[in-house]
């Protein structure tokens, strides 16, 4: 019995004879777990100048005390993806430029570690923490 040819566009499972290479199209796709997600928004947003450290340190005591801040919740639709930051911001940073260069941050290291495409990044400042004298310290030192 002839099997009847391919048609055009129709993936076989082996790369195209017409152009000799696999451009990956039909190989599937990625999915990025939400969680992934928010864990590089906090990462991105945490590094921004200007951003309060989460200075609650770790373990359940940690967690007691720390603000909270970054926080992140994610939207994400097939390659697409909306993400919420809201962060506290150092005194006296101002707050807008604070919000622009998480959005940014975040924004660009989804694009760079992920592939998906960042629709929107809303950031809201929170909170306006100053340094505790340890901390201004540590800065003047470094």
């Amino acid at each position: 019995m002839a099997e009847a040819p391919a048609a055009a566009g129709a993936s076989t499972g082996e790369p195209s004879s017409a152009t000799g290479s696999d451009d990956g199209a039909d190989r599937g796709h990625l999915v990025v777990a939400d969680r992934v997600l928010q864990r590089i928004a906090v990462v991105a947003a945490r590094e921004v100048d200007g951003v309060a450290p989460d200075d609650g340190g770790s373990g359940p005591l940690g967690r007691l005390f720390s603000s909270g801040y970054p926080a992140v919740e994610v939207d994400q639709a097939g390659s697409r993806v909306r993400v919420q930051v809201d962060v506290a911001a150092l005194w006296p940073r101002p707050a807008a430029q604070v919000a622009g260069g998480v959005r940014d941050a975040v924004a660009r290291r989804l694009g760079e570690l992920t592939g998906v495409r960042v629709d929107a990044v809303t950031v809201t400042v929170r909170d306006v923490v100053r340094r505790h004298p340890r901390q201004q310290q540590e800065a003047r030192v470094r």
